[in-house]
């Protein structure tokens, strides 16, 4: 699966399909911000069909009507297909804007999650998100029961989509749920200093040394230590925890596991809370066998879970 980076995501492509919705011209031509469309800041998408929002004083997080995006994860390894992808460009084309949400007949889904369609400036010209991410095959078009008022201009930015191989159409085969091994995944682990990500927590790994005395720390005899830099983000709904103990390394030559490992570190990671947009940062140490020189680092996202975040670190 190709992997796009935030900066890669193109968010200037042409709305493919969005002239058969309207009939004549496009709907960027047409379209403009809904008058009830109720305005709010854009805070962070943890994929492509759900963001949270500041409207006022107060946080939300919004459903877009009509989207079904692919879970970024689904299980230790495993994550849908175009999932990275959906979801960074919802990131970039809202990161920094003010969105538009209007309602439809239906508030709330079922999570208690703000059901809307949502506007924004994209290029300078007001756009139905929603829309142009199914005009891009970040998603499959769902019917909903009750908030139909776009239904067919989302219909047919899918078919688009498809007909042009698109997104999911052309990389997935169209199976907007379809597993593959998730990048940063045992199977599939990313390099060290690479932002990895699953379930709504993105984990960052830097800036690793190798030393034999840290404020006046040794190792054991025939270790070494290993010390790097951990961010911590949770662009999820809800607070999340957080604990550098859950760091681990496994020599890839000896198969030896090697915990995280009390040093009196300058700025250590710790344990805590992280509210949904908020993010921490802090050192990790591991001490490792001293001819350790091929570790797979890894991180438990939550203590006795299943989901784990892997890195190929070379000394």
């Amino acid at each position: 699966m190709q992997r796009l980076s935030r900066r890669s995501v193109v968010v200037g492509m042409p709305l493919f399909g969005l002239a058969l919705a309207t009939g004549t011209g496009s709907a960027q031509a047409q379209d403009a911000i809904p008058a009830d469309a109720v305005e709010a800041a854009f805070l962070l998408a943890p994929d492509g069909e759900k963001m949270k929002v500041r409207i006022g004083t107060d946080f939300a997080t919004v459903r877009l009507i009509g989207v079904d995006a692919p879970e970024p994860s689904a299980g230790n390894n495993e994550t849908e297909c175009y999932a990275a992808e959906s979801t960074d460009l919802l990131t970039t084309l809202l990161t920094d804007q003010t969105v538009y949400l209007e309602a439809d007949a239906e508030d709330k889904d079922n999570k208690d999650r703000l059901w809307r369609y949502v506007w924004a400036y994209v290029d300078g010209a007001p756009t139905l998100i929603n829309e142009y991410l199914l005009a891009q095959g970040a998603g499959i078009a769902q019917t909903e029961e009750k908030n139909t008022r776009y239904q067919q201009r989302l219909a047919d930015a899918q078919a688009a989509a498809k007909a042009a191989g698109l997104g999911l159409w052309g990389q997935c085969g169209g199976d907007g749920h379809k597993k593959i091994a998730r990048h940063g995944g045992k199977d599939d682990p990313g390099q060290f200093g690479e932002t990895l990500n699953a379930e709504g927590l993105f984990v960052t790994t830097s800036d690793a040394f190798v030393t034999y005395d840290y404020n006046f720390s040794t190792p054991k005899g025939g270790y070494k230590f290993v010390i790097f830099n951990a961010t911590i983000e949770n662009r999820g709904s809800d607070k999340r925890d957080y604990s550098s103990s859950r760091f681990e390394a496994r020599d890839l030559d000896t198969d030896a596991k090697h915990k995280e490992t009390f040093v009196l570190l300058d700025q250590p990671l710790g344990n805590g809370d992280l509210s949904s947009g908020s993010y921490v940062s802090g050192q990790v140490a591991l001490e490792v066998q001293e001819s350790s020189t091929n570790l797979l680092v890894q991180y438990q996202l939550a203590s006795f879970g299943e989901v784990f975040l892997y890195w190929q670190l070379t000394l």
